[in-house]
């Protein structure tokens, strides 16, 4: 809870979001917890909107290091793999920028600081010279078969999105094992919260795959998590296999997510929609009692959209939008909405 009440209140969203210029903006952003963070940092260099990203991203992991320090062993150790959503990041950005063939040395300001989340050494990584080396060098770890699986694909396609699924589905299936080693009340508690995480996320993917990427059907059923209710594998199949959006609308149970999307034309909408509905499960969860593990799981979640919604701010700046072009984009719909 202490921790908690250090993330931005909805005055802070309300402020930065009115700033004119980018001195404006950080100089807001030194009076919140983010003030020791931005102390002594030159944010006029070449650099500073990656490196803006980098320092929130560290303390990110960060917030996950203070969270594992109060809890037992085995919520310790589920927070751990918890984090590991951070790692798998950092790793697609080795992926890319060896994909790409970019000087490892000026890459290393993409990568975002994780000392003490995993002993993975990752500007080590960066100098492998190839994708094929860095899964060479992976194999004896736990993240070496994941990259293996979607290898194949990737030296066929030349594309790089099998193997950052391949990542993703991984991580996901982890975190789905980790609960099972927590005690009963939090392993109903935290499965409920990632069951929802499950759900919004293959819907995510369902809508982008078929109405951005033009996947097939094959292809959106091989890429969706089996968890929440996605299980079943045939309901997975007529989801991926339906011919639009609003077919596949029609395929999910009206409570919640289809009255919710009943309507929803566009990708955007969606993905609105499920974002708010994230954050209403999440504080749903804060208002549990305090011991359970749902409440450091919601900080960190929370803190993570933080994080997206400074960066987001921080573009908008930069690109010299209004307040109200760049709120549409923020995760709390209601960000900067408590004062008028």
């Amino acid at each position: 809870m202490a921790l908690k009440s250090r993330l931005l209140t909805p005055e802070d969203y309300y402020f930065l979001l009115r700033t004119r210029s980018l001195d404006e903006f950080l100089g807001y952003l030194t009076t919140t917890a983010y003030g020791p963070l931005l102390s002594g940092w030159d944010w006029h260099g070449p650099e500073s909107e990656k490196d803006f990203s980098r320092r929130l991203y560290g303390d990110l992991a960060q917030a996950y290091l203070k969270v594992q320090r109060g809890l037992q062993v085995r919520e310790r150790r589920f927070i751990g793999i918890l984090a590991r959503r951070l790692v798998s990041e950092n790793l697609k950005v080795v992926l890319r920028v060896l994909h790409h063939k970019l000087s490892p040395d000026q890459a290393v300001v993409l990568l975002s600081p994780l000392d003490g989340l995993t002993p993975l050494n990752f500007e080590e990584l960066l100098h492998q010279g190839s994708i094929q080396g860095v899964i060479d060098f992976l194999a004896p770890t736990l993240w070496g078969p994941p990259l293996a699986r979607g290898l194949p694909r990737y030296l066929k396609e030349g594309n790089l999105f099998p193997l950052e699924m391949s990542l993703d589905l991984w991580v996901f299936q982890g975190i789905r094992h980790g609960v099972e080693d927590l005690s009963g009340a939090d392993r109903r508690l935290a499965g409920a919260l990632l069951a929802i995480l499950a759900d919004i996320t293959n819907l995510d993917w369902l809508v982008r795959f078929k109405e951005l990427y033009g996947f097939s059907g094959e292809e959106i059923y091989q890429y969706l998590l089996e968890a929440g209710r996605f299980q079943k594998p045939q309901y997975r199949r007529r989801l991926a296999f339906a011919p639009d959006l609003e077919a596949m609308v029609a395929e999910l149970p009206p409570q919640p997510y289809g009255r919710m999307l009943l309507g929803a034309g566009k990708v955007a909408e969606v993905e609105r929609h499920l974002q708010d509905f994230w954050l209403q499960s999440l504080s749903r969860v804060l208002s549990l009692p305090l011991f359970q593990i749902g409440l450091p799981m919601a900080y960190l979640f929370f803190k993570e959209l933080e994080v997206a919604d400074l960066i987001t701010m921080m573009t908008g700046l930069r690109l010299k939008l209004a307040a109200d072009q760049v709120q549409p984009y923020l995760h709390g719909k209601a960000a900067g909405q408590s004062h008028v």
